[in-house]
């Protein structure tokens, strides 16, 4: 993933960028960046970058599988846990039973890995790639 925005100013070795609105990335609905207007990024390239330039940013693939990985495995596995056990715990109940108790546990394990998400605040790895004149 790839966005683009404006250096505001360069903090303990973070990158504080505005994102370019024109470039806004739909897939995250801008979530990272709503809360405060501003993206924090590394530069581990040591770019002469100052403030008011414009920047590109990235994301490897390996950290957008990670943060998909979190997102959808909970779920599914809430699911698969719902199911099985209704069938184990209760073993005369019909299938409809089984796949409520299912959904009911993918919500909650949707539920949990939201909170954490939000309260553990990972690092989202973007990192600044290059000026753009």
């Amino acid at each position: 993933m790839t966005e683009r925005g404006k250096v505001r100013e360069i903090r303990d070795g973070l990158v504080i960028i505005a994102p370019d609105r024109s470039a806004s990335c739909f897939g995250c609905m801008n979530m990272e960046c709503k809360s405060a207007g501003f993206l924090s990024a590394e530069n581990p390239h040591a770019l002469p970058i100052e403030p008011g330039q414009m920047v590109e940013l990235h994301v490897p693939g390996r950290s957008l599988l990670a943060q998909a990985l979190t997102a959808f495995l909970p779920p599914a596995l809430g699911f698969a846990a719902g199911y099985a056990l209704t069938g184990l715990v209760f073993p005369q109940a019909a299938e409809g039973a089984a796949a409520g108790m299912g959904l009911l546990l993918l919500f909650l394990a949707a539920f949990i890995a939201y909170k954490a998400r939000k309260k553990s605040k990972a690092d989202r790895g973007f990192a600044v790639t290059r000026i753009i004149a």
